[in-house]
């Protein structure tokens, strides 16, 4: 029995297999060493070619933008080593290697030191993304590394202030070729560091690939990498990287184009002042509208057209509370009085008065104190005897238990 698999189409099969290539990270950074055969230039200024060596062959095109920069010295024959990446071509379902740059072999011991190197540091993480920070679009000051006296450092100081007149450039001259330069611009980036700017451009003007190898040198990279200055590189080259180039903040592939990350043109800031002020005009003239309209309904209200009525209306609702209040105290009073009233005959019903009303009486002896025994009188004794309505002396002439 047959299991019933996923059917492709061959153009879903090579698109699929392209996929894979375009997704690998050593397929899209790739540098080959190779020797060139069957090398055509085409009047569109791409170039076909294939690089083989003993035993294998691949296929090669680099298009126009690359191939206008190619030594003419390259032909078929050529030792070279190719930079790019690796795809699959989806028509023809052949894989090949896309150039974006082409070196011959004879510069080629520079060519892999640098690969090696720019390999090592991408996987200490020097070149992430993540580690770039944002370039001050509004510096107080902004420092140049280059030549001395040189048109690019010229240039970019020009630049730097027709675009902003307000910034500070402080110049921090140096070698930028030779063997001393790499050394030199280390110096220069150090003394940059504390000078107290908010911006480090480093570089210079064109030039030949190998006048750029200063720009790779391992100890001076590592040090731009750990600056806490935002640095834009300025090499000036526009298809050859170095490794400076990967781990500044930024990077312009010429001087003027350094100036323009660097600060933002003075015209920019008056377009935005002018807009911020038109946004602040409207808002202001739309509250303004919103507070006369305000404004217009509340003088029309009643208390505005008449202001006695707010008094007559006070006056209205004082009377209504002084009634109110009128009658509950009234009402609370006469519950008072009443609970006083029963107070009253509770205390009179238990009184002595009361007592002696019944046929009671109270009877004292000669120093007014109350006798409540027999055995406190004697006979013959006087004593007084308390009645409802009057006191009288009486003696006595017989007592019995």
């Amino acid at each position: 029995m047959i299991e019933d698999l996923t059917t492709f189409s061959v153009s879903s099969l090579n698109k699929y297999i392209k996929n894979i290539f375009d997704s690998n990270f050593t397929l899209t950074n790739i540098s080959l060493k190779g020797e060139i055969s069957n090398f055509k230039k085409y009047p569109s200024g791409h170039c076909y070619f294939s690089l083989k060596d003993d035993e294998s062959t691949i296929k090669a095109v680099m298009f126009y933008d690359f191939a206008r920069f190619l030594d003419p010295k390259i032909k078929d024959g050529s030792e070279v080593i190719a930079k790019g990446r690796v795809s699959v071509y989806p028509s023809r379902g052949e894989y090949q290697i896309y150039v974006e740059s082409l070196k011959l072999y004879g510069e080629g011991d520079i060519l892999l030191a640098f690969e090696q190197l720019k390999k090592k540091l991408a996987a200490e993480g020097l070149f992430d993304q993540s580690r770039k920070r944002k370039i001050n679009q509004f510096p107080k000051a902004v420092g140049i590394i280059s030549a001395k006296n040189s048109a690019a450092m010229a240039d970019m100081t020009t630049n730097l202030l027709r675009r902003n007149p307000l910034i500070e450039v402080k110049l921090f001259p140096s070698l930028v070729q030779g063997k001393d330069a790499p050394k030199d611009l280390l110096r220069a980036v150090k003394e940059a560091e504390n000078s107290n700017i908010d911006t480090l451009i480093i570089g210079r003007g064109g030039g030949a690939s190998e006048d750029l190898t200063a720009f790779n040198d391992e100890t001076l990279v590592r040090y731009v990498a750990s600056l806490k200055i935002p640095t834009i590189s300025a090499v000036g080259h526009e298809i050859d990287f170095t490794l400076i180039d990967y781990v500044s903040d930024a990077r312009a592939s010429t001087p003027t184009g350094a100036c323009e990350l660097a600060t933002i043109d003075k015209r920019e800031i008056f377009q935005l002042l002018d807009y911020d002020k038109s946004v602040l005009s409207s808002s202001l003239n739309k509250y303004i509208l919103y507070l006369k309209n305000k404004i217009e309904n509340i003088k029309d209200k009643p208390m505005f057209k008449n202001p006695h009525s707010i008094y007559d209306e006070m006056m209205n609702s004082l009377i209504v509370k002084k009634e109110k209040l009128h009658y509950l105290t009234q009402f609370r009073i006469n519950i008072l009085k009443e609970k006083l009233s029963n107070k009253k005959n509770q205390l009179e019903s238990i009184s002595p008065k009361e007592v002696l009303k019944r046929g009671y009486s109270i009877l004292k002896n000669k120093d007014g104190k109350i006798i409540n025994s027999i055995n406190q009188i004697d006979i013959n004794d006087n004593v007084n005897v308390t009645l409802s309505d009057g006191v009288a002396t009486l003696k006595v002439i017989e007592k019995e238990k």
